[in-house]
């Protein structure tokens, strides 16, 4: 029996967790060397982290407490690491629980080991939760509301480099490995009339501002009691609508691993934000094209990363079709209102 949409995402998903999310390794030496640009005390321990597909994360323990180190990689943009730092640390200073910069003693939040650029961030508590329910929906859609609310007026601006600008591109980028793909080519021709649909329709004018945009069931960290203490990686927050950013978070929370709705897991997660920031008559007319340009790009992502995935790499691709799947769902959506 072949198996379901939800049994084959699982396994993507459980080969990505198997593997050891260090890329560029990092010594004691290294790290003492490096550590000693700051007043945390000494190093007591050194500890890679099996969390993260993009970067290479480190658990730090020192004399003054627990850090996380974080080396970026490729996939994140050099010249976009002070914008993420700045809005991390303006979240953590305004009482959110985000993961804000340690400064060194000459008050940069940035360094350089092994040649990649680095951050040493702060350690939050709790664990993101591997089997959701509708009360810890409704926790991630209060803070995702709180996020919106409280990050509102951070003044630095940065363009949103996964938006629709970017979709036709990634289009582009897969199509020389799909034409050894039916499913694949199927996929993108469908996505062209996607977008030129979209191109049509898409807001313009609706409240924005910082948004995180990667907002995934393990970049919130939960304790026992399904409570938010910390939401982590915004590596691709930037400057968008909140609407959009919470159609990417409903996309990631109302659904199983395999792309099936969950409309009570969707209702608890609006419900959530919309008790904390109230949405508009138009940001709610907008969820439904939102959700579905949401699906298209994570969609994309997804596939061009299957089709250019070497077999050597340590990181496994993920299931495209785990997303196309919520496309199809939210095309059948006429209103906002059914989403609560």
């Amino acid at each position: 029996m072949p198996p379901t949409p939800d049994e084959q995402a699982q396994a993507f998903e459980d080969q990505d967790r198997a593997r050891m999310a260090v890329f560029t390794p990092v010594s004691l030496e290294d790290a003492r060397a490096y550590l000693s640009a700051y007043d945390i005390g000494e190093l007591i321990h050194l500890e890679g982290i099996e969390e993260g597909v993009s970067n290479t994360n480190f658990k730090v323990e020192t004399t003054s407490g627990l850090y996380a180190l974080t080396l970026f990689e490729a996939a994140t943009p050099e010249d976009s690491l002070p914008w993420f730092m700045d809005y991390t640390l303006y979240l953590d200073r305004k009482g959110y629980p985000a993961p804000g910069p340690a400064l060194k003693r000459d008050g940069q939040s940035l360094g350089r080991i092994n040649g990649k650029p680095c951050a040493l961030i702060k350690w939050l508590p709790g664990r993101w939760p591997r089997n959701p329910d509708t009360r810890h929906a409704a926790s991630a859609g209060e803070y995702l509301a709180k996020l919106h609310l409280i990050g509102g007026d951070f003044p630095q601006y940065r363009a949103n480099s996964m938006g629709p600008a970017a979709w036709p591109g990634l289009i582009a980028r897969c199509e020389p490995k799909a034409a050894t793909s039916p499913r694949a080519q199927e996929i993108l021709a469908d996505f062209r009339e996607e977008l030129a649909f979209l191109k049509g329709v898409w807001p313009a004018d609706l409240p924005k501002g910082a948004i995180h945009a990667d907002y995934f069931t393990d970049n919130v960290l939960m304790n026992d009691d399904g409570i938010v203490t910390g939401v982590i990686d915004y590596y691709y927050a930037c400057t968008d609508f909140y609407a959009y950013d919470l159609a990417v978070a409903l996309n990631a929370w109302g659904f199983t691993p395999g792309g099936q709705p969950q409309p009570q897991m969707i209702s608890a997660f609006i419900k959530g934000y919309h008790e904390t920031r109230p949405l508009s008559e138009a940001e709610i007319n907008a969820l439904p094209l939102f959700a579905r340009g949401s699906a298209v790009r994570f969609t994309l992502t997804r596939l061009y990363d299957l089709l250019n995935h070497d077999p050597s790499w340590v990181v496994k691709p993920k299931d495209p079709e785990a997303f196309y799947r919520r496309l199809d769902y939210h095309r059948g959506i006429k209103t906002g209102h059914t989403y609560f």
